[in-house]
């Protein structure tokens, strides 16, 4: 897909004072300490960090301005982004997913929510592409958001081409073709019935066990629901929520929010949410670098902290069912 023009040459960028900047609608969920101490303590000058020109947001480079800023320095290289805001949010993905520290799982999971809400009309495979998770990944996100309620009849693939969201037709008239003609190569099949190659191969196969060409699950429509584990109240909530992509979710919706974002007290409850869904992956990747001798010690403040998460999220829900009753 075209993308905004933005300034690709360092030698153009232009000086920008610090204080003029503002925070990156970022896909990370917070800033990591360690890494701009290292950005600062390191002797080499910074690469231009890239800016949407509109709104001085950054779109790419926060460590490197928190770097400055522990530098003490006063101005940073800057080169500008001229596209709108969903573009350059696209931008900011691409970028930490090209270069730089990692995104983790759920960040990335974040910023594949937000691309297919920005992007139904595009493929699971592309939406993988740019947010640096799977296809399958994708459409596990897909299926629970909101964003299967008005799905578009065709997809936008990797290459650019439109192809149609559901190969229940397709794989029907590819079927129809085969019978006609079992002899006619993959190829043209695909070509006359407007499907992948890959698709035609599973047709063939599923007529040659004796199964329907096209699978249940292309017939049924909708998948199920995400499933829900009950809170002591016997009401579903989002502290009742196992699967990290619904939470993901439920948290896209509160960001949205006006109550919250436009609030000083609602931007830190969001700050602190994204905090928080991030934290458990990145103990995931922290545990085992915890040295034996300390796991009880860590588990124990991590278990007081579970308990005190709980107590909170138990208040907030009693506060709801007074206001409900």
């Amino acid at each position: 897909m075209p993308k905004a023009p933005y300034c690709r040459d360092p030698e153009s960028s232009t000086p920008i004072a610090l204080s003029s900047l503002r925070p990156a609608d970022s896909p990370r969920f917070g800033i990591d300490v360690e890494h701009v101490r290292r950005l600062a303590e390191s002797e080499t000058e910074f690469e231009p960090i890239l800016v949407h020109r509109e709104t001085m947001r950054v779109v790419d480079g926060m460590h490197r301005l928190h770097a400055a800023t522990l530098r003490k320095e006063s101005t940073i290289a800057v080169r500008w982004f001229d596209g709108d805001e969903q573009a350059a949010f696209l931008l900011a993905v691409e970028s930490n997913v090209r270069h730089g520290l990692p995104l983790s799982l759920e960040e990335r999971k974040q910023a594949a929510l937000r691309l297919l809400s920005y992007h139904p009309d595009w493929s699971d495979r592309y939406i993988a592409k740019m947010s640096g998770l799977s296809a399958k990944s994708v459409g596990a996100i897909r299926q629970r958001s909101g964003e299967q309620e008005a799905q578009p009849e065709v997809r936008t693939g990797c290459d650019g081409r439109a192809r149609p969201a559901s190969t229940a037709a397709g794989r029907a008239a590819a079927a129809e073709l085969i019978r006609q003609n079992p002899s006619a190569s993959l190829r043209e099949v695909a070509r006359q019935a407007g499907i992948s190659v890959g698709t035609v191969r599973d047709v063939r196969q599923r007529l040659a066990s004796g199964q329907e060409p096209v699978p249940t699950r292309c017939r049924t429509g909708r998948p199920a629901g995400p499933v829900r584990i009950p809170n002591r109240t016997g009401r579903p909530g989002p502290e009742a929520v196992s699967d990290p992509v619904e939470r993901i979710t439920i948290f896209d919706r509160l960001r949205r929010d006006p109550s919250l974002r436009l609030s000083e007290n609602g931007r830190f409850v969001l700050q602190q949410l994204r905090t928080q869904l991030s934290s458990a992956e990145d103990w995931k990747r922290l545990a085992p670098a915890i040295p034996v001798h300390g796991r009880t010690a860590v588990a124990e403040i991590l278990s007081a902290c579970a308990d005190d998460l709980l107590g909170i999220a138990q208040e907030l829900r009693s506060a709801e069912d007074s206001l409900a009753g």
